[in-house]
């Protein structure tokens, strides 16, 4: 089975690029886990990446977008509920291999739920308006910066 590629709506463009780089990062990690890099390395970078690009991500999500379908819809519920377990993951002090694994094994589901789902939802019930008043908030994507320490490599 292949999945055709999906033609994503001008206004939710930005946050499938963001999701692009969120892939990145969980490779990243799944790279490090592989290699048993060292794991201060790769709590600086998930610190780092955590809250430069997934707390800023999450937060358009939940504020912006979200609202504009239906807070109590299956998937958004399904979406915040990651998000939080995302969280709690980051959260923890002192991470270990498996707490690495955990993290980008999530976020790749997350990324196929919000990609495959929730933003084809969102693409079907939002009108023209509410799609162009979402892409006026976020007409950008975020930078993705380089990282100095290439831990996965």
């Amino acid at each position: 089975m292949t999945n055709k590629p999906i033609k994503r709506h001008k206004a939710l463009q930005n946050l499938s690029r963001e999701h692009h780089d969120g892939l990145i990062f969980a490779l990243r990690l799944q790279k490090g886990v592989a290699k048993k890099a060292e794991l201060q390395d790769m709590e600086e970078y998930a610190t780092w990446f955590w809250k430069h690009h997934l707390v800023p991500h999450f937060e358009m999500e939940e504020t912006q977008l979200f609202p504009r379908l239906d807070d109590e819809h299956e998937l958004v519920k399904k979406a915040k509920q990651q998000h939080h377990e995302l969280k709690s993951f980051f959260d923890v002090k002192s991470k270990s291999y498996l707490d690495f694994e955990r993290i980008y094994k999530l976020l790749q589901k997350h990324i196929r739920l919000e990609e495959r789902e929730l933003f084809n939802l969102i693409q079907k019930q939002l009108n023209e308006k509410q799609l162009k008043e979402f892409h006026d908030i976020h007409d950008s994507q975020q930078a993705c910066e380089v990282w100095p320490n290439p831990f996965w490599k």
